[in-house]
């Protein structure tokens, strides 16, 4: 659960002053900052559970639909009390008690949990697709000053390359609250990892929905941004977000992809392997 109006800096004491920054410069070192944009983004409600329609930017001219956010095939989280993979059944903060540094959420009235009466959930269930959509009303909950790592992955055998242009989005976060950082990390297929950037709060903006969680009191808005990484993030089967004390716990709502997708490396060669098969086979 976070706090609107408590933010506690910690040792980020200048992060302040980078988030100032970020309003005025929404480009970094490895990635440029697109705001989403709330006249060009629509989402349908069915019940208590959101469905995403559409998501535009307000300076880039990509446009995004749901199927950005179904991309996630496996992945893992590692909070204050230890490291949940994909299905695993991950204790919850249940009734306010907000003692679990990352942990699934879920808005009031929307449907529950597969481990609601055992108080969990998982992160296939809110990464993963909820009847042919990515649920929105599903969320990773993150506390205050809590650290917490989640790692998501594409399917296998696919990475993703960024084209280097600061107009099109390759990745996208839906963040309730619009008042915390996340640091984000590319992960290669031969498993190092790019170096870090941040989001800050600055670069978001309003989706134009609210989502009041079991977590919390009351309804906090939906904001977002929308990444367009430089030609450096080559080769990535996934991405890793870190949240860590002075970020104020940022809430994920969702994370999606886009942009050019392809055959992994190692899928290359099973493919060339599989062809020159087949080509045996016929002659």
């Amino acid at each position: 659960m976070k706090c609107v109006l408590c933010v506690s800096l910690g040792s980020f004491a200048s992060l302040a002053s980078l988030t100032s920054l970020c309003m005025v410069n929404s480009a970094t070192a490895g990635a440029t900052f697109h705001a989403v944009s709330s006249s060009s983004t629509s989402s349908t409600l069915h019940g208590g559970d959101r469905e995403l329609n559409t998501l535009g930017f307000t300076t880039s001219s990509s446009a995004w639909t749901g199927a950005n956010f179904l991309h996630w095939n496996d992945g893992a989280i590692t909070n204050n009390l230890g490291t949940y993979g994909w299905n695993d059944a991950m204790p919850r903060d249940m009734g306010g008690s907000n003692t679990i540094s990352g942990n699934p959420d879920r808005a009031d009235n929307a449907t529950a949990f597969g481990g609601e009466g055992g108080s969990t959930g998982t992160i296939g269930e809110v990464f993963g697709s909820f009847g042919g959509y990515k649920n929105m009303s599903w969320i990773i909950d993150g506390e205050d000053n809590g650290a917490w790592t989640l790692d998501l992955f594409l399917a296998s055998g696919v990475s993703l390359n960024a084209d280097g242009d600061a107009n099109s989005v390759e990745l996208a976060v839906l963040e309730r609250g619009g008042n915390s950082d996340l640091r984000i990390r590319g992960i290669r297929s031969n498993g190092s990892m790019t170096d870090g950037i941040m989001m800050l709060r600055g670069a978001t903006g309003a989706t134009g929905w609210t989502l009041d969680t079991l977590e919390i009191g009351s309804a906090q808005g939906v904001y977002g941004v929308g990444v367009s990484l430089d030609s450096s993030w080559q080769d990535l089967i996934g991405f890793r977000f870190e949240a860590a004390n002075g970020m104020n716990g940022p809430d994920v709502v969702a994370i999606g992809v886009g942009g050019n997708f392809v055959p992994a490396p190692g899928a290359l060669a099973l493919l060339a392997a599989g062809a020159l098969i087949g080509l045996r086979r016929r002659r």
